[in-house]
């Protein structure tokens, strides 16, 4: 099979890791919802080039969202899940190296901002406050479970295979 094929079969199985994460274990909270999928998006960031890793990041997102009686948020979700695979590099043999853990801030900041700004456009300034601590407190869980899975498939030596059967 070639690269492109496998790269994008890894896509699929990362982009439903993020949907049973996101949906699965889903808390609503204000105008929307708290899961750790980001957590899994952060990973796809990590053993993905960007195009892979957004595309995977955005469908799983949007579905989740179209699923779960959130339609709403779906063209937000779209732009804000691709956009937080931007920070994370896949050019180490390793998941979790310095840069890669440091990157679950900026993550989360567009996290934040992105939905913010799209609480704002869709319910005004109180809806848009109302989203801030749930954002928050999602960006910050998804970013230890990140950091939990990717010392774990470190270990494993994971990447190493991946890297090998779907190329960088």
């Amino acid at each position: 099979m070639n690269r492109p094929i496998k790269r994008l079969a890894l896509s699929a199985v990362l982009a439903a890791m993020t949907l049973a994460l996101t949906s699965l274990g889903k808390i609503p909270v204000g105008n929307g919802y708290l899961h750790l999928g980001d957590s899994v998006i952060y990973l796809a960031a990590c053993v993905l080039p960007f195009p892979y890793a957004a595309l995977a990041a955005a469908v799983a997102g949007a579905l989740s969202d179209a699923l779960g009686g959130y339609a709403v948020y779906i063209l937000p979700t779209l732009m804000i899940k691709a956009l937080i695979t931007l920070p994370f590099t896949p050019k180490s043999d390793t998941i979790l190296t310095r840069r890669n853990a440091m990157m679950v801030f900026p993550a989360g900041a567009i996290t934040v901002a992105g939905y913010f700004m799209a609480g704002r456009i869709l319910f005004g300034w109180p809806g848009a406050m109302a989203g801030l601590p749930g954002d928050t407190l999602q960006a910050a869980g998804s970013a230890v479970l990140f950091l939990v899975f990717a010392a774990a498939l470190d270990k494993a030596k994971l990447k190493k295979t991946l890297l090998r059967d779907a190329g960088r």
